[in-house]
């Protein structure tokens, strides 16, 4: 929607065409932590990463799951995988991811300055906590990068944890402070920005789904649905995971495989935390909003929706509890859970551009867990491009014909 929004803004008609319904939340930005992460410059695809998900995928109860009979015909895609996960490839990227959230949250403060009853905007920072010793040595390296970059950072033992959130008890060895990062209430963001784009006078085509892309010299002519047909001078393909089948359809590929993931909504009064935390050993999020309190994490690959691993959500809340004792002990089968496919690149870097198949096709896909994160300067890059500016300076790490 902020491809929409930035079209928009300068000057194109829009028009959305949604699968779902109006009311549906069931995609992955409404069940997203809300994280704004310029601290996130370490792709997917690394060393680090590499090491610890090796570990991860043999335990059933870990964040991370990797089914062998369900993968196999996605081995192209983890070969590529693990030949990005390395030093050279994290260097490369880092300026880059930092740079374009870095961005992105300078955007979302614009539109909060704009419409500040909207967002539910916070800038309290995130904090990186480490349950072993050994997690905290390997934060503080991170956060010795993260200066290098130019972002702020603060070390915390359990004291100086208690003096920034004295509410909460922790069970860790200490924590990295990015005070940079942010975040919002997704799903209540995105409302408005739904509401606020129809009244600027973009059209939605609900329950409107793309049967196929008629294309005549290397050009779409036409985006057919089941009942209709739309034609535009541009298309913006923003589909998430669905983008993948899109594309084959127009006869080439991106490289994206579903990393299926959990969030858990909570009342406020079950952790009474102020800034947004990771559990960096566990893979857990959790973000206070106004009344409530989210828990994310998981990273089923190749996983579906409809087929909930309580085994492994109940992992989750244990894990959480540990190193959150304020944070009730509770059972996964008697809550709300909600589940999303996340679009995953093997390199850990989002695809945004055009294709050099189709003249007048830009694509916007593969944001992984930084979907919300990034979505402001996604869209920015867009209606750039459809202008005929430049890429900008970065373009040839997340341009699409890398792989």
């Amino acid at each position: 929607m902020h491809c929409a929004y930035f079209l928009n803004k300068n000057g194109h008609e829009v028009e959305i065409i949604e699968a779902d319904s109006e009311t549906d939340t069931n995609g992955c930005s409404y069940g997203n932590c809300g994280l704004i992460v310029p601290s996130h410059f370490v792709p997917l695809a690394s060393p680090g990463l590499l090491k610890s998900g090796l570990k991860m995928i043999f335990d059933t109860k870990s964040p991370v799951s990797l089914p062998a009979l369900k993968n196999i015909g996605h081995i192209p895609w983890f070969a590529k995988f693990i030949k990005a996960a390395n030093v050279e490839h994290v260097r490369r990227s880092a300026l880059t991811l930092f740079s374009l959230n870095s961005e992105s949250k300078k955007l979302y403060r614009e539109i909060h300055s704009q419409y500040p009853e909207n967002l539910e905007w916070q800038e309290k920072g995130l904090l990186m906590t480490c349950t072993t010793s050994k997690g905290f040595e390997e934060e503080i390296e991170i956060a010795k990068v993260a200066n290098e970059l130019g972002i702020g950072t603060k070390i915390l033992d359990a004291g100086g944890l208690k003096n920034i959130e004295p509410d909460v008890k922790f069970n860790v060895s200490g924590a990295v402070w990015y005070e940079c990062d942010a975040h919002i209430h997704p799903a209540k963001y995105l409302q408005w920005l739904k509401n606020e784009l129809k009244r600027q006078g973009v059209k939605f085509h609900y329950q409107t789904r793309l049967i196929n892309l008629k294309t005549q010299n290397r050009k779409i002519i036409k985006a057919e649905t089941e009942t209709t047909g739309f034609m535009a001078d541009e298309y913006v393909l923003a589909a998430g995971i669905y983008s993948k089948e899109l594309a084959k359809n127009l006869g080439f590929s991106l490289p994206l495989i579903s990393g299926k993931g959990y969030s858990i909504d909570f009342p406020d009064t079950h952790l009474k935390l102020k800034i947004p935390v990771i559990l960096t050993e566990a893979k857990i999020a959790l973000t206070p909003f106004v009344g409530s309190l989210r828990l994310g994490s998981g990273m089923e690959f190749n996983g579906k929706t409809g087929q909930i691993n309580m085994q492994r959500v109940q992992a989750i809340l244990d894990r959480t509890h540990a190193a959150l004792p304020d944070f009730p002990k509770v059972k996964a089968r008697k809550l709300k859970i909600w589940e999303g496919l996340r679009p995953v690149t093997p390199d850990g870097v989002p695809l945004i551009g055009r294709t050099k198949h189709i003249e007048n096709l830009i694509v916007a896909a593969g944001h992984a867990m930084m979907g919300v994160s990034l979505a402001p300067i996604t869209g920015k890059i867009i209606s750039d491009l459809v202008d005929g500016k430049s890429e900008g300076h970065f373009s040839d790490i997340y341009r699409l014909n890398r792989f």
